[in-house]
């Protein structure tokens, strides 16, 4: 059975070859997989794991590369992945299955990618004292990482039952894949540079702690945490392989769904969503924020104010290195604001709420999600990489904390004033530059107050990050405190704005009817 699943395999992958459409895509993700190769053969050969920023260098580099192979099958759609359910018409006994399976994910891009990666673990420590625990680690790595890929294949067959499912997947694991790779030019440009050591130490040692860096950072430790790692990582495979043998047999209970019959029967977002209230809220607000121009306008427009500001201050002569603390609370500041008229931009939606009822809260809860989808996976991907950029010591707690307070706060503020400082907005399907005929001076008032209010909020713990630049151990409470004061706002303005939409709801159908 292993025989016929590996042929089918090489099968799928040699089909990627043929004269088509996708031929040169194929031939980019081949080229970039061998360019990848290369680059981490040829830069372990180059390290010299008895400076303190080359293993540091060496650990970032490493977990950040596991996380874009382990994602990688998703890149591409999962048009050829041999997911479990694929079999589930064969009599085939589920642990022989999964066996199979975890064998022919070795076979691919992918697979030699982690091979290519264990060996530069290997070449990186050859010669010194701790190789042969370098070689036990980098064999450990590489089965996770592979194991990983078919977790992952089989979670985003099960999530990618619509076609909208299926790009959102593949939008995600390619945007992962980016950043992953960025992370690691980057982290590899700073130790050639000479940069902060104390900073790429810090992101290190807090890797090693975390399964995705522990098996890299177990070559560079002491006898006792290099045991704990490599004693970690046999439990954390064996755990995966027990894992997987019980996903499988579990994928197969369920009866298979192909591509087809999931395009003419899902319903996109709906799918992915509990049936609530707030559930459907949520997904039809998702439906909005990636059809909709008008809030396409202004996740394209989100990045430019933060640009926009790092340049005025580089022009005021303002040092550029902390200057990377700047972008990604404005960036969560103005995500979370833009929420503050969303009920004017449902137009006569809006009735369908008013009619069911609905609760208030749960319009409140619905309509946070995709802001938060959105946020909270840039702040934590970004924050490390920023606070790095910066070249401040212990900054990044402040960091992390302050930009998801502004962006939950912001959510809080904007369930509120959505409802209680409702203004006309231009009608779906217009230009996202449109403005309805009716617009005074209501709307400035509402969204300056609006901002105001989450900056008045978010201004104690943004004072404490400040006084972390005298004294570091402040940036940890300030960080505390913002995430804290976000969560509290975002709570509070739901039960707030909540209350006051079922109050308020004939007035603002009214609103939007008249616009």
């Amino acid at each position: 059975m292993v025989d016929h699943v590996l042929r089918l395999k090489l099968a799928l992958l040699g089909s990627a070859f043929r004269p088509g459409a996708t031929l040169a895509r194929t031939l980019a993700v081949v080229v970039l997989g061998l360019a990848i190769g290369a680059a981490v053969i040829l830069l372990a050969l180059e390290v010299d794991v008895r400076l303190a920023s080359h293993r540091a260098g060496l650990v970032i580099v490493a977990s950040a590369l596991s996380v874009a192979i382990a994602v990688a099958p998703l890149s591409a759609g999962l048009g050829s992945a041999l997911e479990p359910r694929r079999f589930a018409s064969y009599p085939i006994e589920p642990r022989r299955l999964a066996v199979t399976l975890a064998a022919a994910a070795a076979v691919g891009l992918p697979g030699v990618l982690a091979a290519v990666l264990g060996v530069g673990l290997e070449l990186a420590w050859a010669g010194t004292g701790t190789a042969g625990a370098a070689i036990v680690a980098g064999v450990l790595a590489a089965a996770a990482i592979i194991l990983m890929t078919q977790y992952l294949v089989a979670i985003g067959a099960q999530l990618a039952v619509s076609p909208a499912a299926r790009r959102l997947v593949t939008a995600i694991a390619r945007t992962v894949i980016v950043i992953a790779i960025a992370a690691a030019a980057t982290t590899v440009l700073v130790v050639r540079g000479g940069g902060d050591d104390d900073a790429l130490i810090a992101v290190a040692r807090t890797l090693g702690n975390t399964p995705v860096g522990m098996l890299w950072a177990a070559p560079a430790s002491d006898t006792g945490p290099l045991l704990a790692r490599l004693l970690g990582g046999a439990i954390m495979l064996a755990v995966l392989a027990l894992g997987w043998g019980w996903v499988v047999a579990r994928l197969l209970e369920a009866p298979q769904r192909t591509r087809e019959s999931a395009s003419l029967s899902g319903l996109g977002w709906f799918d992915l969503v509990p049936a609530t209230p707030a559930g459907v809220i949520a997904a039809r607000s998702l439906l909005y924020w990636t059809r909709d121009s008008r809030y396409r306008a202004v996740i394209l427009a989100l990045p430019v104010a933060p640009v926009v500001m790092m340049l005025a201050f580089a022009v005021a002569g303002a040092p550029l290195p902390p200057l990377w603390l700047v972008p990604l609370p404005v960036l969560a500041l103005f995500l979370g604001w833009f929420s503050h008229n969303d009920v004017a931009y449902d137009h006569t939606a809006v009735w369908m709420h008013v009619a069911a009822p609905v609760p208030g809260a749960a319009d409140r809860w619905g309509r946070c999600v995709p802001p938060l989808v959105l946020g909270v996976p840039i702040v934590l991907v970004l924050s490390p990489l920023f606070a790095l950029w910066s070249g401040v010591d212990g900054v990044l707690p402040a960091l992390l904390g302050i930009s998801i307070g502004l962006l939950l706060t912001g959510l809080g503020v904007s369930s509120v004033s959505s409802v209680i400082g409702a203004y006309p907005a231009a009608r779906p399907g217009a230009g996202p530059f449109d403005q309805p005929p009716t617009l005074g001076a209501r709307a400035g008032w509402s969204q300056s107050l609006a901002l105001l209010a989450i900056l008045a909020f978010m201004a104690p713990s943004v004072l404490v990050a400040g006084w972390g630049f005298a004294d570091p151990s402040w940036f940890a409470v300030a960080g505390l405190a913002g995430a804290a004061t976000g969560l509290g706002m975002l709570l509070l303005g739901i039960v707030v704005g909540g209350r006051a939409f079922r109050r308020r709801a004939p007035e603002l159908l009214d609103l939007v009817m008249r616009t």
